[in-house]
Order: C-alpha cells, then structure tokens, then sequence
C-alpha cells in the first residue's frame, strides 16, 4: 500500500563486484605508490598514490550511496558519482523526461535529444525495479512534441 506522500524514491546501487574492483584497484595502486618510496622514480609516486587513493574511496563510498537515485513524484534522476570531492547528486536539467525503452534507461533533454543512461557496474535487481517503475517508451516526433 503506498504511503501518504507517494511513491517512494526508487534506489540502484552499485553491484558488489564493481564496489570490490573499485576497491582492489585502489588497493593495488597505493602499494604500488608505496613501494615507488624505495625506488629512484619518486614522480610517479604522487599520481600512482592520489589515483590509488580516489579509487579506494570510491570503492567505499559505492558501499553507502547509490548510482542512480529516481524520484516518481517528479520524474528526476539524479545521478552519483563513485568519487571525487562531491557526494551530492547531479539532477537533470529542468524539463529532462526519463524513461525506459526495451529494458534500458534514456534520457530525453528539453530540446529532444536522447542519452542513454549506463547499466554497467550497478545491481541488476535495482535496476530492475527502476525499469519497472519507469514511463515505458517515447515516441518523439519532434522537439515540441511534450506532454
């Protein structure tokens, strides 16, 4: 039964496998980075190391955050990314229309224009839901053609 303020947002997390890969190589790179410390090529240390150390965060971080978080009150994907300075998502322009088409996710930007939105390295069981929970299909016959 649906609550009183609606729907709830739909989450899609990052699947286990990319959050461990994320992680591995995060790992691997800060050893490799600690190792160059004992060696005579010290300039490759500082970008082998900060390389490393965002990958190893982001692999954290796609523990506790979602990839891809869907608001069906108002239509709004909004995006997450796995690292950088950021935790906050990044929602569409104003008047974007999501939708799904033939088990995949697209975006549809105000001037008509379809982007795809990437699958890879999130859970396929949330990924699921959100398809379900998505307008299915969009036939665009030009850009004023809105609903």
């Amino acid at each position: 039964m649906p609550s009183a303020e609606g729907p709830r947002p739909v989450r899609v997390g990052y699947s286990r496998k990319a959050s461990g890969l994320m992680l591995g190589m995060g790992f691997a790179l800060m050893a490799c980075a600690a190792v160059s410390v004992f060696t005579p090529f010290i300039p490759v240390l500082v970008p082998i190391g900060l390389t490393g150390l965002a990958l190893f965060g982001g692999g954290l971080r796609s523990f506790f955050r979602p990839r891809y978080l869907y608001h069906p009150q108002t239509g709004v994907l909004t995006v997450f990314m796995a690292f950088g300075p950021s935790s906050k998502g990044t929602p569409g322009e104003k008047g974007e229309y999501v939708f799904a088409e033939g088990g995949r996710v697209f975006r549809e930007l105000p001037g008509g224009e379809r982007h795809r939105v990437s699958a890879t390295g999130t859970d396929r069981a949330d990924m699921a839901r959100l398809l379900q929970s998505l307008p299915q299909g969009r036939a665009i016959t030009g850009p004023g053609d809105r609903s």
